[in-house]
């Protein structure tokens, strides 16, 4: 019989869109996969991020339905590298999205009671599937329809995706204040794990002045921006044409070595937050 695990769950995002957030989840998605970890990313934005760069298809059942409640366990619509046609990073599954997430709401009414509150919809099969990974990564709408929300309600930690832009900035700054919402009502708070910046044209001067302006954002909390950043490579695009991440194409690229210096870090965040349950999500302004 398997080991059963309990699964870190991680949800990442930004309120602005396009700054990286689908990338980053599935080299971190990968790269914990070649430490050994079983890893499951589970898409839920109506634009099918993690599931069209995976290049897994318009008609694969996933989030929506299990979301609603109508498939009843989450592991007959997750995809694995055993399904056919399917080349994934190693010990990565997915638990792919379609744009029928856009009617969640609409349908959330006509279920005539599958569960109480909208936004709890995703503690059910999170509490099926901890057993099952080491880590869950939530790749989150930059949004906050439900889905959005049931994340950052559900989730252990968010981890914040940033570009060396104002707009972006300001993306996380929204994010924050949904996730103040969000831990309203909840017992456990969901912890701010770090800031990744991305995208980045080596060490610029922009790219340091942006650093120093997330961190003076986040010194209130425990943790702020990582200081591994990810340069921006031609090849992580040639990747994604692929449908692969550089762990799979280039695992020998220097920004694939970046990758594997964040996970370095993210796991020593975790390491150390288990000795300080208590943190802080506070941000300035």
């Amino acid at each position: 019989m398997a080991e059963k695990k309990n699964a870190t769950v991680i949800a990442i995002g930004n309120q602005k869109g396009g700054v990286g957030k689908t990338s980053n989840t599935l080299h971190i998605a990968a790269g914990l996969g070649e430490l050994k970890y079983k890893v499951l990313v589970i898409d839920l934005d109506a634009n099918r991020g993690s599931t069209r760069a995976l290049r897994l298809g318009k008609d694969w059942a996933g989030t929506f339905e299990v979301l609603l409640g109508t498939e009843e366990d989450p592991m007959n619509v997750i995809v694995t590298e055993e399904d056919d046609g399917v080349t994934l990073p190693q010990n990565v599954h997915v638990l792919p999205a379609r744009r029928d997430l856009e009617t969640f709401d609409k349908e959330f009414r006509n279920a005539k009671g599958k569960f109480q509150n909208a936004v709890d919809c995703l503690e059910r099969p999170l509490a099926l599937l901890r057993p099952e990974y080491d880590f869950i990564l939530l790749d989150t709408a930059p949004n906050t329809m439900t889905p959005t929300v049931a994340a950052y309600r559900s989730a252990d930690w968010f981890l914040l995706v940033s570009e060396a832009t104002q707009l972006s900035l300001e993306g996380l700054g929204d994010a924050l204040k949904d996730i103040d919402e969000a831990n309203q009502n909840r017992e456990t708070k969901l912890k701010l794990l770090g800031v990744v910046m991305c995208k980045v044209a080596e060490r610029t001067r922009t790219a340091s002045t942006y650093m120093q302006k997330i961190q003076a954002m986040f010194a209130r909390a425990d943790y702020g921006a990582f200081d591994t950043v990810i340069t921006r490579a031609i090849a992580i695009e040639d990747a994604q044409g692929l449908g692969k991440t550089l762990f799979q194409t280039e695992p020998g690229h220097k920004v694939t070595a970046l990758y594997r210096q964040l996970l370095k870090e993210i796991l020593k965040r975790l390491k150390a937050a288990e000795a300080q349950p208590e943190m802080k999500v506070a941000a300035n302004g």
